[in-house]
């Protein structure tokens, strides 16, 4: 048995205990079963089994835990690679980068966030001799620009 093992891993058999980081690591609950020398469908008992659930559960979620954590600190580096990119004498790639930041935090931000930073955005780029534009036209010449800087 596992030394830090929780109460719920305490009640559970050695197979049982050998199968979670099987199960955690496979494709599929054949592939563990089979890794684990049972049927599939003792692994699919084990699973309904509140027990062997919350120490499966608990392991996944750990893993899960250091998996992230490690991204977390892989950030660090992307992020100073993203400055240096911005940093280049290239203005398509300055714009790519630009680009990518952007789309990033548009995706892991809130709606919220989202329209505030749009609206500070257009307060600050639109005024009244520079009125908007519409989104195709803005899109088009970004395009444009892109392609007449990946001609040169």
């Amino acid at each position: 048995m596992l030394q830090n093992a929780s109460v719920s891993e305490e009640n559970l058999s050695d197979k049982q205990l050998q199968a979670i980081p099987l199960l955690i690591s496979s494709k599929s609950v054949s592939e563990a079963a089979e890794l684990a020398g049972v049927h599939r469908t003792t692994i699919n008992r084990w699973l309904r089994d509140e027990t062997f659930r919350a120490a499966y559960e608990e392991q996944r979620d750990a893993i899960a835990f250091y998996a992230r954590s490690g991204m977390r600190a892989l950030m660090l580096k992307a992020v100073a690679i993203q400055a240096e990119r911005l940093d280049s004498d290239d203005p398509v790639e300055r714009a790519r980068v630009a680009k990518e930041i952007i789309d990033y935090d548009t995706r892991t931000s809130t709606n919220h966030e989202n329209q505030k930073l749009v609206y500070r955005l257009h307060n600050l780029i639109y005024s009244v001799e520079n009125p908007p534009k519409d989104e195709r036209i803005i899109n088009a010449e970004v395009d444009d620009f892109i392609t007449s800087q990946e001609r040169l």
